[in-house]
């Protein structure tokens, strides 16, 4: 059990992490386990989604008791989420045989994208009207993102969500982004297990940590400061998009 506590702990972190911002199940645990614990890219990012579904799950039922989740603007996004995720899916299994070594290319490029968003947006901002089309077409990318690399739902979500919705309640910005990442990651998650990509012993740890830390930090939302937890969040994905690139080239 000790060789396995690190794994424990790193899930336990994450799942306060995604609690208080909304981020971090995707966006922080797939490089960890590909960097810290050798998972292969393919089997990180399965198994890491079905662990975001199960940890964002416990998460959004304390947000869902307080009343800080906009169900509008949820649906809003899910009209291209939903579709995205499904067509990511599909790639994904068809191609990762093929071009596994590319997967970790793909997951550096919407590592580096998501730092970007989230270090550039950290500033109060105020909502922006958004039309249908482009809240569709940027669900569309999210979910294509997170059924191919599990990463987005949380860090791009939070970005379309804060364009829409603006900074004046930060604790429904978490919420909303919460419950709109449930059915998208569940969608991918499920299609990668029956494609037999999810390492079931792997989730059961990350799980073990991940709960107890997400009801930990959704409990502390709104006391500590989000914005600057998401710029220092936005700053430790870049570092890990880097430290993947070197390992995929094989600088170290």
């Amino acid at each position: 059990m000790i060789e396995q506590l690190p794994i424990v702990l790193a899930a336990l972190l994450v799942g306060a992490t995604v609690g208080l911002t909304g981020v971090g199940a995707g966006a922080i645990m797939t490089p960890v386990l590909i960097l810290l614990f050798a998972v292969p890219p393919a089997v990180a990012i399965a198994t890491d989604l079905i662990f975001a579904t199960v940890t964002k799950l416990a998460s959004a039922t304390i947000h869902s008791r307080s009343g800080s989740i906009d169900w509008l603007a949820a649906r809003g996004i899910w009209a291209g989420s939903i579709p995205g995720v499904i067509l990511g899916s599909a790639l994904l299994i068809f191609l990762h045989s093929r071009f596994d070594s590319s997967l970790s290319l793909i997951l550096v490029g919407v590592l580096l994208f998501s730092s970007f968003s989230m270090i550039r947006s950290s500033g109060n901002q105020a909502r922006i009207p958004m039309s249908r089309t482009k809240t569709t077409l940027g669900g569309g990318f999210i979910g294509f993102s997170v059924a191919t690399t599990s990463v987005g739902a949380g860090a791009l979500g939070m970005v379309l969500l804060r364009a829409k919705l603006g900074d004046e309640n930060p604790k429904r910005l978490v919420g909303t982004d919460i419950i709109h990442a449930i059915p998208i990651a569940l969608i991918a998650g499920v299609s990668y297990f029956f494609a037999g990509f999810v390492d079931l012993e792997l989730l059961a740890l990350m799980l073990l940590g991940s709960i107890p830390g997400v009801l930990i930090g959704s409990l502390l939302t709104g006391l500590i400061s989000a914005t600057v937890l998401r710029r220092v969040v936005g700053i430790v994905i870049a570092i890990a998009a880097i430290s993947i690139l070197f390992k995929t080239l094989g600088l170290f």
